[in-house]
């Protein structure tokens, strides 16, 4: 018998993420688990027979109350997520709706991985290492070029959440996606897409209001031209960005104007809560189809 002697190992750890990812979008781990609880209270003279004849109902089940609690508000205790869920979070919203800040209580919470992806691409920009994502990256800023920023920050980031850390701890990201082909990029190709977007909702005078009263911090960034030019993206990417997450069953939008304690503590019971449904709300297809 031969063996390889090279490995992509690479290829192994796709592979492996990806069928992570099947059996949490088709609640595996939730149907198995209800197969043994129900197989350990009773005496199945033909545990084959049995299987045949309850998979279904047991697979309607947790269908049906996961959806139920996620569309229609009911009750569903059997639901609470295990506090070592995987969790996988996108922090969405206009400059001054507290991405930053929540993502770094909410990563304490569950002990997940950062990542902005701004640092994310800067770093990778000014690193030694000058690969291919690097240098389309610079010419995109150099030609301001929309399609190819998006497409170098986008591999970098996929790169970065197939690393051991991301893999085994979880992650929440904010400053991606910024547009609707990003947040397609970002749930349909991504390997590890996210199980929750939490898309924050807030007007903008509230959040120039926060941008300026905030404790100063001399940067390049803060300034009005600077504030005005990220509203002004903001504003023009908001209809069709939402236009396409109105679709997902992964996206919680969360009124943000309130107190930062009041939205923290909605987001945290949200999270721990709610059951996740991914993909698209029954049958709908992608917007941009």
């Amino acid at each position: 018998m031969s063996y390889p002697s090279d490995l992509d190992k690479s290829m192994i750890v796709k592979y492996s993420v990806g069928f992570m990812y099947y059996i949490e979008k088709h609640k595996l781990m939730e149907i198995m688990s209800r197969v043994f609880a129900e197989l350990s209270l009773q005496t199945v003279p033909d545990m084959r027979l049995w299987l045949g004849q309850n998979i279904k109902r047991i697979a309607r089940e947790v269908y049906s109350k996961a959806l139920n609690v996620f569309h229609l508000g009911t009750t569903a205790d059997y639901y609470q997520l295990p506090k070592n869920y995987y969790h996988r979070i996108v922090l969405h919203g206009r400059p001054g709706a507290g991405r930053r800040t929540l993502a770094h209580v909410l990563a304490k919470r569950w002990n997940l991985l950062i990542l902005d992806a701004d640092t994310l691409a800067y770093q990778h920009i000014n690193g030694q290492q000058q690969d291919e994502n690097a240098l389309l990256l610079q010419r995109g800023i150099e030609d301001d070029n929309v399609y190819m920023r998006s497409e170098a920050i986008g591999n970098l980031i996929q790169e970065r959440l197939l690393k051991p850390d991301a893999l085994h701890r979880g992650w929440i990201l904010y400053n991606y996606p910024n547009n609707r082909c990003e947040a397609r990029e970002l749930f349909e190709h991504f390997t590890v897409p996210p199980n929750r977007f939490i898309f924050l909702q807030i007007d903008e005078h509230t959040a120039r209001m926060r941008q300026l009263m905030r404790s100063y911090k001399p940067s390049p960034q803060d300034t009005i031209v600077y504030l005005d030019r990220l509203m002004k993206q903001y504003r023009k990417s908001k209809p069709q960005l939402n236009a396409y997450l109105s679709h997902r069953r992964e996206v919680l939008y969360v009124n943000a104007t309130a107190c930062f304690e009041t939205v923290k503590c909605e987001i945290m019971s949200q999270l721990t809560k709610t059951p996740y449904v991914l993909g698209f709300k029954y049958g709908e297809s992608s917007a941009l189809d």
